[in-house]
């Protein structure tokens, strides 16, 4: 391939890589995936896409050079004309060597951030060639920002009735015992059917009414998703989504800073959001029987609006790239 015609999908796992799952494979252009190592992107290998992987650092000023060794490595290989990018800190040393080696830069903002910009976005944002955002409260946060119809709003499908539970905490480092714990004492309590199948990722708890396991593929989780009556789990775009294709609305519980789940608490903007369209039951901690009637309610139709979709926004952006390229 003609390696300044090369476009690079940069996404950290989970929402983020999910999203460019979502909108990436509906550009015309020759494409390189960069992630971390993990099941979403030993998937997108599997499908015969060309997958660099990352080492995660954690926002260590110490763990941050291989990671840079290794962006500079890929670099000088793909030389992509274009890099989009969605979120974490992984990609965001990527980005910042890929422009200053001449690449454009297209953000993405995920669907997650409602109201204010993510850490990684601040610092993309500003060496960006265009930023795209998913919420009019997120576009005020940023000086330059095309406005897009949220990505969540492309999935919402009508499901066929399904049977047991579905639990998932997300692809995070840091453990979530309160998610699989509610789950436990709800099972117990004869609020959530069984069978169980829970994905319980770095979380310590062990269950009493279920077994979990640790990691599932994407493939696995989107079957069980499909199979289950109610999917509960952590407040992150990606899983959302699965959720919402297979006609489930689910019951998410945000990740909290305090709680040492998350670098901060902006999974219960998107919990609130969310539950205010209908498209999600916001749990405050223990599952009750109002939020299991509430969840078992049909989903709404898909909202229709005047913004562009994420992909036309992106091919948009993308073109006016190549451009100026």
């Amino acid at each position: 391939m003609d390696k300044r015609s090369v476009t690079v999908l940069a996404g950290s796992p989970g929402g983020h890589l999910d999203l460019l799952t979502v909108v990436g494979p509906t550009l015309d252009e020759a494409r390189v995936w960069v992630t971390s190592p993990g099941p979403q992107a030993d998937d997108l290998e599997r499908r015969g896409e060309h997958v660099e992987r990352l080492p995660e650092y954690g926002r260590s000023p110490v763990k941050v050079l291989p990671n840079l060794r290794r962006a500079l490595r890929v670099l000088r290989t793909v030389r992509p004309a274009v890099v989009v990018a969605s979120g974490a800190s992984l990609v965001v040393p990527f980005c910042l060597l890929a422009r200053l080696t001449g690449s454009r830069v297209v953000f993405i903002e995920t669907t997650a951030r409602v109201g204010d910009a993510s850490m990684s976005g601040r610092v993309i944002s500003r060496i960006a060639d265009a930023v795209l955002v998913q919420w009019a409260e997120t576009a005020a946060r940023y000086r330059r920002s095309v406005l897009c119809r949220p990505a969540l709003w492309e999935q919402i499908r009508r499901g066929e009735e399904g049977e047991g539970t579905f639990v998932a905490v997300g692809t995070r480092h840091e453990p979530f015992d309160r998610l699989l714990r509610a789950v436990d004492e709800a099972v117990a309590a004869g609020l959530l059917p069984g069978p169980v199948i829970a994905q319980s990722g770095h979380t310590r708890y062990a269950p009493r009414t279920y077994e979990p396991v640790a990691w599932l593929n994407p493939a696995q989780i989107e079957e069980a998703a499909r199979r289950a009556r109610y999917v509960v789990c952590h407040s992150g775009s990606g899983i959302i989504g699965v959720a919402l294709r297979n006609g489930r609305r689910p019951l998410v519980l945000p990740r909290l800073h305090g709680h040492g789940e998350h670098v901060d608490d902006h999974q219960v903007q998107i919990a609130r959001k969310l539950e205010q369209m209908g498209l999600a039951v916001a749990l405050q901690g223990e599952i009750g029987p109002a939020d299991v009637v509430a969840a078992a309610a049909p989903l709404p139709e898909a909202a229709v609006a005047g913004d562009p979709s994420v992909a036309d926004a992106l091919r948009a952006a993308m073109a006016r790239e190549r451009m100026a390229a």
